[in-house]
């Protein structure tokens, strides 16, 4: 077997485990099918199927929903069980599923300042970007994942922390005249078309401060 054969036949292997991990399966469940948006999604499919002749219920489409989620994500498993001890001893592994699902609640970042005092003024709102620095570091791919999965999560963790003390530092250094920094997750509700034009106001989370000199 040519050299080339086999180097392309480990990188089609190890592609199609990728994929395996990657693809976009619905890990649901009743939690996520209470939602508004889920009930609505579910109400369309039963008009669907009933137009194709299918009849068949909200409660029937849920439920064969959550079915499905849980029998395909154990399929996969057994399918990338033997590839992950290579993962682990290479570094390897792809931990992003493909847009799974619309989050219906998705963390806004909010970045601001003070020069001492009460008075905070913004610094950043995501996703809009002035092209300053700030802006440019938080929305690079690399530092992304540290604040935007982070938004999930009841708990951000050490690394949420970290990263807010290394912003800040780097902060601090481009705005002299600044004296305390804080970050911020706000919670913006997501309504498609058919739902109430209401707005609910965004929810902090994962309020962060430092001061500088290193203080909390």
């Amino acid at each position: 077997m040519r050299r080339s054969t086999l180097r392309a036949a480990l990188i089609g292997v190890v592609l199609f485990f990728w994929v395996m991990e990657a693809l976009p399966l619905p890990m649901l469940s009743r939690r996520h099918m209470k939602r508004d948006m889920a009930k609505e999604e579910v109400q369309h499919w039963v008009e669907i199927l009933g137009d194709l002749g299918i009849e068949t219920t909200s409660a029937e489409v849920v439920n064969r929903t959550i079915a499905f989620s849980k029998r395909s994500l154990d399929v996969r498993r057994e399918i990338i069980r033997p590839f992950r001890k290579v993962e682990r001893v290479f570094g390897m592994g792809q931990a992003w599923g493909l847009f799974t699902y619309a989050d219906p609640y998705p963390g806004r970042l909010v970045i601001e300042g003070s020069n001492g005092g009460n008075a905070w003024f913004p610094l950043y709102r995501d996703p809009v970007t002035d092209g300053s620095r700030l802006a440019r570091t938080v929305r690079h791919r690399r530092v992304r994942g540290l604040w935007d999965d982070s938004g999930d999560r009841p708990s951000p963790g050490k690394l949420y922390n970290r990263f807010v003390t290394w912003l800040a530092k780097r902060t601090f250094e481009d705005h002299p005249d600044l004296e305390e920094f804080r970050v911020r997750l706000d919670l913006v509700t997501v309504r498609t078309p058919n739902q109430p034009r209401t707005r609910r106001p965004d929810k902090p989370r994962h309020i962060r401060e430092r001061r500088r000199g290193g203080g909390k």
